[in-house]
């Protein structure tokens, strides 16, 4: 899934996001969560 997301798919981060806050059972904030998968796919996050 993350060359799915370095291709620019946008609904492939939203999966793996959803995939955190599931497994966080909605604890987690999505924003620092899309932060880091973005982080780890290559991005630069600002």
């Amino acid at each position: 899934m993350p060359e799915k997301i370095r291709e620019g798919k946008v609904q492939a981060a939203c999966a793996v996001i959803g995939a955190v806050m599931k497994a966080m059972q909605g604890r987690a904030d999505a924003a620092p969560v899309r932060e880091l998968v973005l982080e780890q796919a290559g991005f630069a996050v600002e």
